[in-house]
């Protein structure tokens, strides 16, 4: 199965050097009721878990010790490429979810191809749960206890059509996220933001990585807008011979 990730510039960059992707802590997503299901005596700031409230102690771990691939199933949308695409400047990349091992039931309490995001208006309950600690949990629990805890989300953000893939992480509570090694071969295509020639161009002090030179490896495609509707277009990109504007 193919999934995508969007990124800012130096993200894409990072990540086609090192071959790498991110795990995040729900505890520091960007939505704070994110794997924030309400359990008995939790307070107002998710974040807070009151002494006493086994569930809430527990969800308090389980936010800090499990780590979150955010991905999603369309490479060409115009809300994700401004929110978490550098504005059209950054970049995606396609992945083999097989080959870079999101699939793997031993490695992730949570595969791709299980980890479709549900979008609703009401936030779910684990007051009728009985949950394992963090480090306790597997893909063989209770999937319906799995879903309330890593795949609900408000509705507000359905645009997202997001994947996810959850697995254990380094608990210790500085550490915000822990990357992961992927083969090369699992990136399937990088496809360049609609902005991304523009900012290089505006790029005087060379800053900013050029990504279409350094990986030429890859398949390359490059977003731009449709001059009739408010879709974006991707059409592959041949770097050979091709040079920026000097003036």
């Amino acid at each position: 199965m193919l999934v995508y990730k969007y990124m800012s510039l130096q993200g894409l960059d990072a990540c086609l050097s090192l071959r790498t992707i991110r795990f995040t802590k729900p505890a520091n997503f960007n939505d704070p009721f994110d794997c924030a299901a309400a359990a008995g005596g939790t307070m107002e700031g998710l974040n807070i878990h009151p002494v006493g409230s086994t569930n809430a102690d527990k969800l308090f771990m389980i936010r800090n010790g499990i780590g979150i691939l955010s991905l999603t199933r369309n490479p060409l949308n115009p809300l994700m490429w401004a929110h978490y695409g550098e504005n059209h400047r950054g970049g995606v990349i396609a992945i083999d979810t097989e080959e870079a091992g999101l699939e793997c039931n031993k490695a992730n309490i949570i595969s791709a191809s299980a980890g479709n995001v549900i979008y609703t208006t009401v936030r779910p309950s684990l007051d009728g749960d009985h949950l394992p600690y963090h480090d306790e949990l597997t893909a063989q629990h209770d999937r319906l206890m799995l879903e309330r805890l890593f795949l609900y989300k408000s509705l507000h953000w359905s645009y997202e059509e997001e994947i996810r893939v959850a697995r254990r992480v380094d608990y210790t509570p500085q550490m915000r996220y822990q990357d992961f090694e992927i083969p090369s071969s699992a990136i399937k295509a990088v496809y360049l933001g609609a902005k991304y020639f523009p900012a290089l161009i505006d790029d005087y002090d060379g800053q900013l990585p050029r990504v279409h030179l350094k990986y030429r490896e890859h398949e390359i495609y490059l977003c731009n807008q449709d001059r009739q509707t408010w879709d974006l277009h991707a059409e592959r990109f041949d770097p050979t011979g091709f040079g920026l504007p000097t003036d």
